[in-house]
């Protein structure tokens, strides 16, 4: 297995079997063994956003995210892999920020780690892209349902685009904001994810005129979601503008959670006929970021993924194998 630079306990219970199946039943043509898996890792961020992202709390790269001439990862990952980002300290609360000083985590969650690693394969065929993910988590909705109620399930989350320059270089932190729910300057107001370029400088929603180009421009972000909810797996098709948005569920899940382990393979056509999907092509990269949610714990308090670029039979940081 090869870890990439980009992107960053409950035992199995007897139904998982009927799980496991469903799982091989969905991705039937697709040998998993003869895809190459690659790790990205997530790392847990705190009240980090666009903004953050700009300002004097994130130092030097302030000004580096402004120009918009480089990526999170050349900057947080070194040649050997490993990335300075202090995230154990950060999921403890206590990790500071550079200028404020203020905590990085108003709101610690004990005994989690900082970092998580993430098995990705993809492979595609004539009509479908197939995305394989696997990863350590608790099982906690997997053993108890009822924790799914409020949207605290154990899930997975992808935001995927392939026209916004800006996403490509720091992938979910542009739809990550100060004025949403749970963030230092939200006024008790729900405000979703939303793309930075959707608003103006005083964080007014820009014209709908000018929102409907971007979304004919496919200059929006699909987020495609697979929760674990006791033996089932529920999937959300969604999109991202200048709001977060529900879809036509064109997606399809399957897995399962064995060994303390969660596995899922996630199935959608390569174009859904929605102009609300991202149509994906052979021959074309797209860029896909991960969140991990875990543990009771939802909102903004997941693990996330710098960007990684998939690309369907032309160079990427994953190769998606063809069939």
């Amino acid at each position: 297995m090869k870890i990439i630079k980009y992107g960053y306990f409950i035992r199995a219970i007897p139904s998982l079997i009927l799980a496991m199946a469903s799982l091989h039943a969905v991705a039937a043509d697709v040998d998993w063994g003869g895809v190459e898996a690659k790790t990205v890792k997530v790392f847990y961020p705190g009240q980090s956003s666009w903004e953050f992202l700009r300002s004097k709390d994130h130092g030097r790269g302030a000004s580096v995210v402004k120009k918009m001439n480089k990526t999170c990862a050349d900057c947080h990952v070194g040649k050997d892999g490993g990335y300075d980002i202090k995230a154990d300290e950060i999921i403890s609360g206590t990790k500071q920020k550079s200028e404020s000083k203020k905590s990085f985590e108003p709101q610690p969650i004990t005994g989690a780690t900082g970092f998580k690693d993430v098995t990705v394969q993809t492979a595609y065929d004539k009509e479908n892209i197939y995305l394989r993910f696997q990863w350590q988590g608790s099982g906690a909705s997997v053993t108890d349902p009822s924790i799914a109620t409020d949207n605290k399930a154990d899930r997975i989350a992808l935001q995927i685009s392939n026209n916004i320059g800006s996403f490509k270089n720091y992938g979910c932190y542009i739809t990550c904001h100060d004025d949403q729910d749970d963030m230092p300057e939200n006024r008790s107001t729900e405000v979703t994810l939303y793309g930075y370029y959707t608003r103006d400088k005083d964080r007014n929603v820009k014209d709908q005129g000018t929102l409907d180009g971007f979304l004919s421009k496919g200059q929006f972000i699909d987020l495609l979601e697979a929760s674990f909810v006791g033996n089932e797996i529920k999937t959300k098709d969604m999109h991202v503008l200048d709001k977060r948005s529900d879809d036509n569920n064109d997606l399809t899940a399957a897995g399962g959670f064995e060994n303390d382990t969660y596995t899922v393979v996630i199935t959608r056509k390569l174009s859904t006929g929605d102009k609300n999907d991202i149509t994906l092509a052979d021959g074309a990269t797209f860029s896909l970021g991960i969140a991990i949610h875990d543990n009771k714990n939802h909102g903004r308090r997941h693990y996330t993924s710098f960007p990684v670029s998939i690309g369907l039979s032309t160079a990427a940081d994953i190769n998606a194998r063809k069939f």
